[in-house]
């Protein structure tokens, strides 16, 4: 949509080759479209010879180990995978050399022909991108939804029609090597800690790469916020775009907002009501924000909204590993939250269920030394907990300090917990919602989730 790339002929060099599929995805369409290609991986070519077998035959030149970024500088073009800081060496070097280095998005931004539907933020983001998907399609319009999620955002941008729409979750790492990227509509769901190791421990420094999302976005584009987005002055600083805001408290005029539990939407001109709160499955406010954000995205796209959201919002029982709803047994039904690896993520996730208090999963390995936070938030929200993983004696400690009498279960696996918050809940809901990394057990997050599942389908068979 904006500064069409001339890429015939041109070198690019892409740097990383990882299991995402990102560098993969950029070396098979920008090869389509005549450049000539390298990759260089500093991984070994033992390590990478599934991704390089994928692309044999392509006319690709791959650099791996110690051979990697060799004339990097010589490039007309570098684009490093999302996970790749901007600091290391060899884009220094080519920045030094003044060759462009441009992002996965943004280059996907630059072939794309349809209008793209960006949503960033540190929580929210994937539950939001997921519903302005099933909105879009229930309303009947031809959706691709990928980016930080799925498909690659630029293999989607080739083959996107201009009369559909791109949805795309797009993080802060995505975000730190754009230029011109300008979203129709930008959705910026909240900012907390998380990954400033990339940031130097910088608030500001993270907010910065977040605020690339809108940046370049014109008076005829829009940006959706929360009312009560405490960097919302920071942000409209930083773009002409339209702001459009939603709001869980409060009526506005021109927004999405909720009265006496009925969610209301006066972007189109005249208020229509879109959903009742009671038929809404996903819980907890935080989620309510996300589905105020998704219903603005798309009500400024289409009017039909108003006529499909009730249905869709009734279906949806939340995306993988995010407070998902997994299964009912007996009364008790069960919530993985796998994504759930910070207190705050915990807190949002038990607080959805106030003021009932689940039973909680927790535990693995620890990201954070301390865990006072955890702990006073566990008393106040949960009513009992199940420990596993490396970190159950600094959890534990943590919630004694906060109340010694409070319930505190061990279990050695991650299906032994399911089973004893089963004997315990008492008609309670259960909610793994780890507070830690999944590593000391689990492959990673969803190898984490794959076996709540399947812990919960077996105690199923079990009870039934």
């Amino acid at each position: 949509m904006g500064n069409k790339l001339q890429l015939e002929g041109k070198n690019i060099h892409i740097i990383g080759l990882g299991a995402k599929g990102t560098g993969r995805a950029c070396a098979e369409v920008l090869g389509r479209m005549g450049a000539n290609i390298t990759i260089s991986d500093s991984k070994s070519p033992e390590i990478l010879a599934d991704e390089v077998g994928k692309l044999q035959g392509k006319g690709i030149t791959f650099l791996l180990g110690d051979d990697a970024y060799k004339g990097i500088e010589n490039a007309n073009l570098v684009i490093p995978s999302p996970g790749v800081p901007m600091t290391i060496e060899p884009i220094r070097r080519a920045i030094a050399h003044d060759v462009p280095v441009l992002s996965e998005i943004e280059i996907a931004y630059r072939i794309s022909e349809a209008p793209i539907i960006a949503i960033t933020g540190t929580k929210g983001k994937t539950t939001t991108t997921t519903l302005v998907g099933l909105l879009l399609e229930a309303c009947g319009i031809e959706t691709y939804v990928g980016g930080n999620i799925g498909k690659p955002l630029i293999e989607l941008a080739e083959i996107a029609p201009k009369d559909s729409i791109l949805v795309a979750e797009v993080s802060s790492f995505q975000l730190e090597a754009v230029k011109n990227f300008a979203p129709h509509i930008a959705i910026f769901t909240n900012l907390y800690p998380d990954h400033l190791d990339r940031y130097d421990y910088s608030m500001e420094l993270y907010l910065r790469a977040k605020m690339n999302l809108f940046r370049q976005q014109l008076s005829s584009d829009y940006i959706i916020l929360h009312e009560t987005l405490p960097e919302q002055k920071s942000i409209l600083k930083f773009t002409d775009a339209h702001c459009v805001f939603v709001s869980v408290e409060n009526e506005i005029s021109n927004g999405v907002y909720i009265h006496d539990g009925v969610i209301y939407s006066g972007i189109s001109g005249s208020v229509k009501k879109i959903a009742d709160l009671k038929d809404i499955r996903l819980r907890g406010e935080h989620n309510l924000g996300n589905i105020l954000q998704a219903i603005a995205a798309v009500n400024l796209v289409t009017d039909k909204v108003s006529e499909v959201a009730a249905a869709v919002l009734a279906d949806f029982k939340g995306v993988a590993n995010r407070l998902e709803e997994v299964d009912t047994i007996n009364g008790v039904t069960f919530y993985n939250d796998s994504q759930g690896t910070t207190p705050i993520a915990v807190r949002m996730a038990l607080a959805a269920f106030a003021p009932d208090k689940p039973v909680l999963i927790a535990g693995g390995r620890a990201k954070i030394a301390d865990f006072t936070e955890l702990g006073m938030d566990v008393v106040k929200y949960a009513k009992a907990v199940i420990l596993i993983g490396e970190a159950a004696d600094l959890i534990s400690d943590a919630i004694a300090k906060a109340d010694s009498n409070f319930p505190v279960y061990r279990s050695a696996t991650l299906p032994d917990a399911v089973n004893k918050a089963f004997e315990i809940a008492g008609g309670s809901a259960v909610v793994m919602s780890p507070a830690c990394a999944s590593f000391d057990m689990f492959t990673n997050m969803e190898h984490r989730g794959d076996v709540f599942r399947a812990a919960v389908a077996e105690l199923k068979k079990k009870n039934s």
